[in-house]
């Protein structure tokens, strides 16, 4: 009998519902979705209308309302009600769904409704809708300069939300007449794009229309860009100085940068004035290759390197100076260090120039040859001190017959007995005037300027040199020279009225050089 009780009371147990404390909470809520296929377009933001129902007996406030579903092709929101819902009443509101880029098709969604633990649901469906559409670009620069690269990117990007199929073709033409037109059958995925480069690596001189068209589906676009082709009238200067390759390329508004420049097989491009250093240390003949616009220019520099050689005559350092060629090379600057100081000099038109060896002093003598048109030089030479020379003073004997002195007799004085030597008035003027001299040159060497002017075929320069006791301070250089250009490593240098004005600063013992294009 116990056993058939206990048996039927399990058995109305299993019958019996007993619901979990969450489907309980559950059961407290509902939402509805009103509308529940929603159409759209890609791009476009879906506004999903809905209705919650408090089905407890309790006040709920804070619902908490979100989307969810594919995880790509939208975007969703969410929002929280605040407003108090009492039991048996319903609140109605919206929320939205950014929908991307997804492909054509019924999308379902699941719009959540919850607060604590109770929650809702409800579905329903984004028809987004099939769409044709796409953009179409021709990139390309406007001007092109003749000798260098042309390109023209050609561009198809979809805008549609499904494959799109048809047929895309491009042209270029020159003053109208065809030089290329093809067309080719393809398709482009939503998203992607079509790209086509058309490329040359020159173009003669003229104007150019570059087409391109596309057809999707009975959708038809075209797109156009026209640019140039041209070459300057550009002009160059190409020269050696300073331990440099210098080149310039130049047109009439100034320096032109960007030119292919080749010395000796190595590339290089003008900067942005238009100019390119190139330092040497080697003498040598130097291939320089332009390429203006398209037409190739080669010349050449001669790098000459000074050879110095000294040479002690007479009790003086001679030194000569000549190029990489041997001939003499005049207005060279050479500097000779010895022992005792320094000393400086200038080579005349021979070549030569000479030490002073009071300065230098003897011994170990290092001479380096300086000039802006050539690579430096330098010579160690050895120069013994002469012997100092000896001199004997031999009295010869004196034979004197003594006379006694009468005690009136005079004695005459040294100056009366001694007899005038020929000539003694002049050596004393000769002397004064040695003196003067001697005087006046060392006070130009050391303390005036040097200034030394050359002309060399369409060149003009100039070197200013300070003298060595006080420094250069605003000192100017006027010529009246017909130029075109001027530059100089120190100072500022212009062209003014049909004049060349240099203003410098210098220390002492400093060089500076000016170069000036003539006209």
């Amino acid at each position: 009998m116990k056993l058939k009780l206990f048996a039927l009371l399990m058995v109305l147990l299993l019958v019996t519902p007993l619901p979990l404390a969450l489907s309980e909470e559950s059961s407290l809520l509902s939402v509805e979705v009103l509308n529940d296929n929603i159409p759209t377009l890609p791009g476009s933001t879906v506004v999903v209308p809905f209705t919650i129902t408090n089905l407890g007996n309790e006040t709920i406030s804070n619902v908490t309302v979100y989307v969810t579903g594919p995880a790509e092709g939208f975007q969703y929101s969410v929002k929280v009600i605040r407003t108090p819902i009492e039991p048996r009443e319903s609140v109605n509101d919206t929320i939205t769904v950014k929908v991307l880029n997804p492909d054509a098709g019924l999308y379902l969604l699941t719009l959540v409704a919850k607060s604590g633990r109770a929650y809702a649901t409800s579905k329903f469906v984004v028809d987004v809708k099939r769409i044709i559409d796409y953009s179409i670009s021709i990139k390309t620069a406007q001007k092109y300069i003749y000798g260098r690269r042309i390109t023209a990117l050609l561009e198809v990007t979809s805008r549609s939300n499904t494959i799109l199929t048809g047929r895309i073709g491009y042209a270029v033409l020159r003053s109208g007449v065809p030089l290329l037109n093809e067309s080719t059958v393809t398709f482009v995925k939503p998203g992607s794009n079509w790209v086509k480069e058309l490329s040359w690596e020159s173009l003669p001189v003229g104007n150019y229309t570059v087409l391109l068209w596309a057809n999707f589906s009975g959708l038809y676009k075209s797109a156009s860009a026209s640019f140039e082709v041209y070459q300057r009238n550009l002009y160059y200067d190409v020269g050696f100085w300073n331990g440099a390759i210098h080149i310039r390329v130049y047109n009439a508004t100034g320096g032109v940068p960007d030119i292919p420049v080749e010395i000796n097989g190595l590339r290089f491009t003008t900067g942005p004035d238009g100019t390119l250093t190139y330092s040497v240390s080697s003498p040598g003949r130097y291939t320089v290759v332009l390429n203006l616009d398209g037409k190739i220019v080669t010349t050449f520099v001669d790098v000459k390197k000074l050879i110095v050689t000294p040479e002690v005559i007479d009790g003086a350092l001679a030194v000569k100076v000549v190029d990489s060629t041997g001939v003499p090379v005049s207005n060279v600057t050479l500097m000779a260090s010895g022992p005792s100081g320094t000393d400086y000099a200038v080579t005349n038109s021979s070549g030569v120039g000479v030490v002073n060896l009071s300065k230098t002093g003897y011994g170990s003598i290092v001479i380096k040859a300086t000039s802006d048109r050539y690579l430096p030089g330098e010579a160690v030479v050895t120069v013994q001190k002469p012997p100092t020379p000896t001199t004997s003073n031999t009295t010869p004997a004196e034979t004197s017959t003594s006379t006694p002195l009468q005690s009136n007799a005079t004695v005459p004085s040294p100056s009366e007995v001694e007899e005038k030597p020929e000539g003694s008035n002049y050596r004393g003027v000769i002397l004064i005037l040695a003196g003067a001299i001697f005087a006046a040159t060392s006070y130009l060497a050391l303390a005036v300027p040097t200034v030394q002017e050359e002309t060399l075929d369409r060149y003009y320069f100039v070197k200013v040199r300070a003298p060595r006791l006080h420094p250069l301070k605003n000192y100017r250089v006027e010529r009246r020279v017909s130029a075109v250009e001027v530059r100089a490593t120190r100072g500022e240098a212009k062209l003014e009225d049909g004049k060349l004005v240099w203003e410098l600063d210098l220390e002492p013992g400093e060089e500076a050089y000016l170069q000036a294009v003539l006209g």
